[in-house]
């Protein structure tokens, strides 16, 4: 991606954050500093940059177990990329089989589990051998952020909708039934843009009903699906009548 800031590299796959991502991370610093009253504003502001962190740990976590687990199946990744609707990373090439496609695109929400009930025992032990307090209640805000955050990006990626990692298992099922990659992208393409189209009506609708603002955020995040989705379509289309003008080619 353009405008990337480049912050390192983790097991050799070079890490970035995208321009957008840092106006995400200063909005969520002030939101969750205002749900902090039980802390002064100073502290409340760096509980709140701390699970803004907390986020992007998680996000960067999901993301590297899909780099990590395509590594064993001998497909290398370029970059971890977080941006503004999440983080993305980037394989140097398609997975070669549909259970190697169905096992990298599980691994990310897979590892968000993990971190999500993890966090969850650190909150439970916490809560039960750390005095009442502040610290006790702000540890426990932070831990909560984590569980919750976790937890969402595991559920919210398994949605069935391509590129999204449950459209990539789908697409892995259908791949596997049809023998033919291109058509099952397809086919798992049109399932992401009918769930994306769904995403930007029921924010039109919300905001329309709460004059909310807020919930136009689903909006631009369906817009930014029903995008790939398309894209990922046309793709396939395209790679698919390059095959068939090959065949014909050939014959």
């Amino acid at each position: 991606m353009r405008q990337t800031l480049t912050l390192g590299r983790l097991f050799d796959i070079r890490v970035g954050v995208h321009v957008s991502w840092l106006a995400v991370y200063a909005f969520m610093t002030l939101a969750l500093a205002r749900g902090l009253g039980m802390l002064p504003p100073p502290e409340a502001y760096v509980l709140g940059a701390m699970c803004a962190l907390a986020l992007f740990a998680s996000v960067v976590a999901h993301e590297l177990a899909h780099a990590l687990v395509a590594r064993r199946f001998g497909v290398r990744t370029d970059a971890i990329t977080l941006f503004l609707f999440g983080g993305v990373a980037t394989l140097e090439e398609e997975p070669r089989s549909p259970k190697a496609d169905a096992v990298i695109a599980l691994a990310g929400p897979a590892l968000s589990a993990l971190l999500a009930l993890v966090a969850l025992a650190l909150v439970a032990a916490a809560d039960r051998f750390v005095g009442h307090g502040p610290i006790r209640d702000a540890l426990g805000a932070l831990g909560t952020y984590v569980v919750v955050a976790n937890a969402v990006l595991a559920v919210f990626n398994l949605i069935p909708a391509y590129p999204m990692d449950g459209g990539r298992v789908l697409r892995a099922l259908l791949w596997r039934r049809m023998r033919d990659r291109a058509a099952a992208t397809r086919i798992a393409s049109r399932v992401g843009i009918g769930f994306a189209l769904l995403l930007v009506a029921a924010g039109v609708l919300v905001v329309a009903a709460t004059h909310d603002l807020v919930y136009g955020w689903y909006v631009v995040l369906g817009a930014f699906l029903l995008r790939q989705g398309w894209s990922q379509e046309r793709a396939a289309a395209a790679s698919a009548g390059a095959l068939n003008a090959d065949i014909r080619a050939a014959a």
